[in-house]
This record gives structure tokens, C-alpha cells and sequence, in this order.
């Protein structure tokens, strides 16, 4: 309230001063006015009488009703600034506060991008392991299947060789044998089968 009461004097002083230059200006004014009767030093002092006291009525209506007028708006102002400053302090506190929950909201981001990053590190790893291992177990079945395949061409090839050797048998013996032999043969076989 200080300040308010140091204005207001201020601005008291620079109206006061303002009226006494108007006036000053005034009686210039009028003296610069017709010339045809002499002044005499009285008229003077009547006319600065007559300043006077309208400044003086000026200067008290000014401080009767435009003083509190000045005051109230100084304490209009005052109290706008005041809450002002509170609302500027609030908005202040607000903003540290939604700046401290972004440094948080920064961190815990940091925080699931590293254990994204990390269970995404796991989860390849363990994908790795099981190709390697659906790798093995692919090979390992192929060698059985494979082994497989090989003892049946194996065991086809001798059926084959086996029923060529018995063609074989049978033209050589077909050659070679004649109907002697083959009736000798025959009695053989019916003698054996026979006891």
C-alpha cells in the first residue's frame, strides 16, 4: 500500500501543477487581452485570488471524490496482481509437478523399453534353441529315414539278385540239363518223397 499512497501523491502533484500552469496560461492569457483600460496592480491581486480559489475548489474535489476513486482502482489493481501472481505461483507449482510426472512417465517408458528389449533378447534366443533343435531332430529322422530306405533298396536288391541267380539257375539248368537227366531227377525226388 506503500507504493499506492506514493502514486496517488504523485499524481496529486502533477494535477496541482497542471492547474497552476492553466491558470498561469489563463491570466496570460487575459493580459494579452484589450489594451484599452489600464490594470492596476489590485486587478492583479483579484484575479490571483480568483485562481486561486478555483484551484483550491479544484484540488478539493479531486481529493474529496477523485482520491478514493484513485485508491479504489489502486486497490482494484493491486488485488488483480496479487491474485495474479498466486494464479502465476499455482500454474508454476502445476507445471513442476506435470513436468516431474513426464520425467517419471520418461523413465518407466526407458523402464518397458528395456524389458521389451530384453524379453524380445529371451524369446529370440529361445526360438534359436528350438530351430536348433527342430534342425537336429529333422536331421536325426532324415538319417533314420534314410537308413530306413537303404536297408529296404538293400534288401530289394537281393530279392532281385536272389530271383535273377534262381533265373539264372533254371535257364543254366535247362541248358545243360537233358531228359535223362530230368527224368532221373524226378526219380529221385518222387523216391525221397516217397519214404
Amino acid at each position: 500500500m506503500e507504493t499506492g499512497n506514493r502514486k496517488i501523491k504523485k499524481h496529486i502533484g502533477t494535477v496541482l501543477t497542471a492547474f497552476v500552469i492553466v491558470a498561469a496560461l489563463a491570466a496570460v492569457a487575459f493580459a494579452a487581452g484589450g489594451g484599452e483600460e489600464a490594470t492596476k496592480p489590485m486587478d492583479w491581486g483579484w484575479r490571483i485570488l480568483n485562481s486561486s480559489i478555483i484551484i483550491a475548489i479544484l484540488a478539493w474535489v479531486w481529493i474529496k471524490f477523485g482520491k478514493p476513486a484513485l485508491l479504489g482502482r489502486i486497490a482494484k489493481i493491486e488485488a488483480a496482481l496479487e491474485e495474479a501472481r498466486k494464479a502465476r505461483e499455482e500454474a508454476l507449482a502445476k507445471l513442476s509437478a506435470v513436468e516431474a510426472k513426464l520425467k517419471d512417465k520418461d523413465a518407466e517408458l526407458k523402464n518397458i523399453l528395456d524389458m521389451s528389449r530384453a524379453n524380445g533378447e529371451k524369446e529370440k534366443e529361445m526360438l534359436v534353441k528350438e530351430a536348433e533343435k527342430m534342425v537336429a531332430d529333422i536331421s536325426t529322422s532324415t538319417k533314420e529315414l534314410i537308413d530306413a530306405e537303404l536297408v529296404k533298396a538293400k534288401e530289394a536288391i537281393r530279392r532281385e539278385a536272389a530271383l535273377k541267380a534262381v533265373e539264372l539257375a533254371e535257364k543254366m539248368v535247362r541248358e545243360n540239363v537233358k531228359k535223362e537227366d530230368q527224368a532221373r531227377m524226378l526219380h529221385e525226388y518222387l523216391e525221397k518223397v516217397g519214404r
